[in-house]
């Protein structure tokens, strides 16, 4: 009778999680969004967990299933933060082109399937660095640029490493975790996610510089 849950598998559940506590995010965000910030987190913690139990037991519904709570959890709950944050027609704008582009980057990523990287920055860390710097209770006009950077970043063509290296994202769990009890951990995950957002510019520069040789060779040549 009930033959989709025969398809559901570990990952599954924690997926389930995710989206669940996103939902709790977007329930708390006009009424208190440090709680919010926090089920963000929370979401985040459960996204990198169904990673790791898909890599064990392999789920049909996987892919789509992390699609859809992402785009709760990582889109529409920041969307709703910048809304928050202010009533400005102008962060209104930001959230609606955040959303937007998110789901444009959930679905480029579907429909790529690369294995070891991501073509644009992952919606995941977008999220969670909105969620970190409201945490921090940065400056809006910060929050805002911030996301209208992101939103482009999403959809560019720049190429992010999957990061599998075990002890980093143990690292990065702990901090994330500990930004519950230790506010100011969160600093250290808004750098993280900083540090990845720049971290395709080296191999651009590299890029760049060897096809501006090129060029000048061959001008040379001919």
């Amino acid at each position: 009778m009930f033959g989709a849950l025969n398809d559901i598998r570990a990952a599954d559940i924690v997926t389930a999680f995710n989206a669940l506590f996103g939902f709790l995010g977007i329930y708390f965000v006009f009424s208190d969004l440090q709680l919010s910030a926090l089920f963000l987190f929370a979401s985040v913690i459960m996204d990198g967990l169904d990673g790791a139990v898909s890599r064990i037991e392999l789920s049909l519904l996987g892919e789509d299933l992390d699609s859809l709570a992402d785009i709760i959890s990582f889109g529409v709950l920041p969307s709703l933060m910048l809304i928050a944050i202010s009533d400005s027609w102008i962060y209104f704008s930001i959230a609606g082109l955040y959303l937007i582009t998110g789901m444009i980057r959930l679905a480029r990523f579907n429909l790529l399937k690369i294995k070891d990287e991501f073509v644009g920055y992952p919606i995941t860390a977008a999220g969670l660095f909105i969620g970190s710097l409201i945490y921090l209770e940065t400056p809006n006009y910060v929050v805002a640029t911030v996301a209208f950077l992101l939103s482009l970043f999403m959809v560019s063509n720049l190429r992010y490493a999957k990061i599998r290296d075990r002890l980093l994202l143990t690292f990065t769990g702990i901090v994330l975790i500990s930004a519950f009890f230790i506010r100011d951990s969160a600093y250290i995950v808004a750098g993280l996610v900083f540090l990845y957002l720049l971290s395709p510019f080296p191999a651009e520069v590299r890029g760049w510089l060897e096809r501006r040789r090129g060029r000048k060779l061959l001008s040379r040549l001919g």
